[in-house]
């Protein structure tokens, strides 16, 4: 069967602990309902979704649907990148960041709708780079200190599902909550900026964690890093900035800090590892870099956010 033009649909078949797999159905089943001729790569755990990404990559298909979260396209994206193949973030995961950000609607018949009919558009991604020379692609945002520790507590948790496992996860990480010594080093010529702190996130993107605007006035085609530094405010400070972090509303608060680079090295006196997407890349020191309009998105041509 000849079926050049077709469309790649790529599962993570553990999204959301496996109930991605019917948001999948639903997808494809739109999809070949408008006419599409549709190949499926599901393999049986998430360690095929690399293999399976190269494969469904390498025959060339007008487009790359994946169905799973901000973790799956984070493992996906080196493969890619530079490919020509435009990537179709299509949800299913539990966070979908990534297609919050470009308003891809979470119903999967209108996702599969942007699949076919929305806009290819150039988007930035970032790298971090390892002092080891390990480098790892991501595609909204990397975070080091409470949030990456929610993270991997979250990422541990089997219930609640969905959101509700992000709040969890986020106030029982208040319980413990540290503070850190950071060090970040912005463009070259810049001074170092020193202090103590509670959370870090570095990105392209508006959202992480569920949908917290964390940078949010983040332009993901500036080829610029959105950097957001929430100083020592101790845990009434942090727990005081929840609905301003949820509404967007916390740039020029007391103890949080903006920045804006095209790279940043970031260190800390303390022993803390990067997240990336939702996902953990490895321990600082890492330089976090922003990589100008590198990856084609399928995007809503009406509603779909820079």
């Amino acid at each position: 069967m000849d079926d050049s033009g077709h469309i790649a649909v790529l599962v993570n078949p553990a999204s959301r602990r496996g109930a991605g797999a019917e948001h999948a159905d639903a997808v494809v089943g739109r999809l070949t309902e408008r006419g599409a001729t549709v190949r499926t790569y599901r393999g049986a755990g998430p360690d095929d979704t690399v293999r399976l990404a190269k494969e469904a990559v390498a025959a060339g298909p007008e487009v790359l649907a994946v169905v799973g979260g901000d973790g799956t396209i984070a493992a996906v994206l080196p493969h890619v990148i530079g490919t020509g193949v435009p990537l179709a973030p299509v949800g299913g995961g539990t966070g979908n960041d990534l297609a919050r950000m470009h308003g891809i609607p979470p119903v999967p018949r209108d996702a599969a709708d942007v699949v076919l009919d929305g806009a290819r558009t150039l988007v930035d991604t970032g790298t971090i780079t390892g002092d080891d020379g390990t480098v790892t692609a991501f595609a909204t945002i990397a975070c080091a200190g409470f949030d990456s520790r929610a993270n991997e507590r979250i990422n541990r948790m089997r219930h609640p599902r969905g959101a509700a496992r992000y709040t969890l996860g986020t106030h029982l990480e208040l319980l413990g909550l540290r503070t850190f010594s950071y060090r970040l080093t912005l463009d070259p010529g810049d001074d170092p900026v020193e202090t103590r702190g509670h959370l870090l996130a570095i990105g392209n993107t508006r959202y992480y964690g569920g949908g917290r605007p964390i940078l949010p006035v983040a332009d993901a085609r500036d080829g610029l890093l959105d950097i957001t530094l929430v100083e020592d405010v101790g845990r009434l400070g942090l727990i005081g900035l929840d609905r301003p972090i949820r509404r967007g509303e916390h740039l020029g608060r007391p103890g949080v800090r903006a920045l804006r680079a095209a790279s940043v090295r970031v260190e800390a006196g303390e022993d803390l590892v990067m997240y990336a997407d939702g996902e953990p890349v490895g321990p600082l020191p890492v330089t976090v870099t922003a990589h100008h309009r590198t990856l084609t998105l399928c995007l809503p041509r009406d509603g779909g956010r820079p």
